[in-house]
């Protein structure tokens, strides 16, 4: 969920945003999404402390100080090594009292993996919709269920204004491991670099990729056997678990797309998920693994898929885009940001290239 607008301060932001929203939109309830955005966000931008003067502060506790301190080296990492215009994100601290900053909705047609989609002023239109609170999201979700849509709510830890704002480290995600707490960074800084309008795979897939080549050099930069080893356990989790939720993606998009009956479609949907779950649980046995994804496999419907989809379904193209410019993430921003200015389908039928190309 993503704002974008000027900065302002005190009561001033919230008098010239919803000054704005109301003339651009229509509609109660579209009105009380943006009013309660504009609270949000406001609520976080005003609780924001300098994490330079919370390090050099005795009263911060040690965890916290810690953990700022490596956000510090992350920052500048990222500003150096990835080539970022990282600005002032991320040089302030604001705790939200919260577990999550946002609750998500994502939805689908029960028997189609095309997500439903919320458009906005500016940003264009997204296959989710983050709200500040959970009951609100959910009752916004039983609203599209009711209507016959596979729906998911999930709480989500970050998100990026996109450089509109100077977004803060949250208590939401600071106390992660190093290494999670990098790559966290590192995809969210890299929706400034580029963001598009109306297409969540390309943006959330770009910003994945950024994030595995980046987390993968800083944790050269840092040069510790422990990160370095619950990174590559992590990866082979993350790989296992990619791996089998797209094999039942496409399975399933081929099921919705047959001639089969509505009521056919339905069963087959129920086993390819069930199959999914059980060919995951044998996987993670047969390969020594954790299993660390076995509880997202509850409650599996079309909406919960595409949130997979849309973070990693073009990862391995913008991969071998990086390798193409050998490393020089400048270039390979220059590249993609040249792919971005073509329309939707061209843009696709690129990406889609990439990833016929065998793997080196």
């Amino acid at each position: 969920m993503i704002i974008r607008t000027s900065l302002f301060t005190g009561t001033a932001l919230l008098m010239a945003l919803s000054a704005v929203l109301i003339s651009l939109i229509q509609g109660c309830s579209t009105l009380t999404y943006y009013q309660q955005a504009i609270v949000g966000q406001y609520t976080i931008l005003s609780d924001r402390e300098d994490i330079d003067s919370l390090i050099a502060d005795d009263a911060t506790p040690k965890e916290l100080k810690q953990k700022l301190e490596t956000v510090r080296h992350i920052r500048a990492f990222s500003a150096t090594e990835m080539q970022m215009n990282i600005g002032k994100s991320y040089a302030q601290y604001s705790d939200t009292k919260r577990d999550y900053v946002v609750w998500n909705i994502t939805a689908a047609p029960e028997l189609s993996l095309t997500p439903h989609q919320w458009c906005y002023p500016v940003i264009g239109c997204q296959s989710y919709r983050g709200y500040f609170q959970q009951h609100t999201a959910e009752v916004e979700a039983n609203k599209l269920q009711q209507q016959g849509f596979d729906i998911w709510v999930g709480g989500v830890s970050a998100y990026s204004t996109l450089g509109w704002f100077n977004d803060p480290i949250l208590n939401t995600f600071i106390y992660r491991d190093d290494s999670d707490l990098a790559a966290l960074l590192i995809h969210e800084l890299s929706h400034q670099v580029l963001y598009i309008k109306d297409d969540t795979a390309f943006n959330e897939s770009f910003a994945t990729a950024v994030e595995l080549e980046g987390l993968r050099r800083w944790l050269i930069s840092v040069n510790q056997a422990a990160l370095i080893h619950h990174h590559q356990r992590r990866l082979k989790e993350k790989k296992l678990f990619i791996a089998t939720v797209s094999d039942a993606i496409e399975k399933l998009k081929a099921i919705y797309a047959s001639g089969l009956s509505d009521t056919t479609k339905r069963q087959q949907k129920q086993k390819i998920i069930s199959a999914m779950r059980s060919e995951y649980q044998r996987n993670v046995i047969n390969s020594d693994l954790s299993g660390v994804f076995t509880h997202w496999f509850d409650k599996v419907n079309n909406a919960k898929l595409i949130t997979v989809s849309n973070y990693y379904h073009y990862v391995p193209a913008f991969t071998a885009m990086i390798a193409e410019s050998e490393g020089d993430m400048a270039q390979f921003y220059k590249a993609v940001k040249a792919l971005s200015k073509l329309d939707k389908a061209s843009r696709d039928n690129i990406l889609k290239g990439y990833l016929l190309k065998p793997a080196h």
